[in-house]
């Protein structure tokens, strides 16, 4: 009976995890969680926003070159960067060692720009952890804010405002010029 190599590795590639073997050309998957958070869930044009990243290592192995990487969407403006974050299209990233059950954080401050169209909107931005620049995905996490536009005053609010103070300062100057004079014996 002959077998093609393909058909060879398929079958091992699905028959090793069942059976227990371990598959020699992959390296073991480490134990690390990632964390994103601006603290808020919501956010107007114009708000700045600074994001929590952590990653932890909660394997017994050191963590060598990992690469994280945070997107920032269009409707954002990159603001900085802490421990030698470099923004590059459309993206921020930095290189990290984690020692075993340690964490590290960085942070990333962004603009909100303006929200066109729709009255509310969902900005979303995730970050990943990845082994090096080419290596797999080691894991994700996504902040989501509600972008709301601010309140608009209404255009005569103002003047009618001024008008209304104007007015009320007036009426108590009157009141008390006019309670002066009352009080006067001539």
């Amino acid at each position: 009976m002959k077998y093609h190599l393909a058909s060879v590795s398929l079958l091992t590639a699905i028959a090793a995890p069942t059976v227990g073997w371990p598959l020699a050309w992959a390296d073991p998957i480490p134990s690390v969680s990632i964390s994103l958070d601006d603290g808020a869930r919501e956010t107007t044009p114009g708000a700045e926003n600074t994001y929590t990243l952590r990653l932890s290592n909660q394997g017994t192995d050191r963590l060598k070159r990992v690469l994280l990487v945070q997107s920032i969407p269009p409707s954002m403006t990159f603001v900085k960067a802490d421990a030698g974050g470099r923004m590059k299209r459309g993206k921020v990233a930095w290189t990290v060692n984690v020692p075993p059950e340690k964490e590290t954080v960085v942070h990333v401050s962004t603009r909100v720009g303006a929200v066109a169209g729709a009255t509310v909107r969902d900005l979303a931005t995730t970050a990943c952890a990845r082994r090096g620049a080419t290596g797999p995905v080691l894991v994700c996490a996504t902040d989501i804010n509600t972008v709301t536009p601010p309140e608009k005053t209404a255009a005569w609010l103002l003047p009618v405002s001024l008008v209304s103070a104007t007015a009320a300062g007036l009426a108590t100057a009157l009141f008390l010029f006019r309670r002066g004079r009352r009080g006067r014996v001539v």
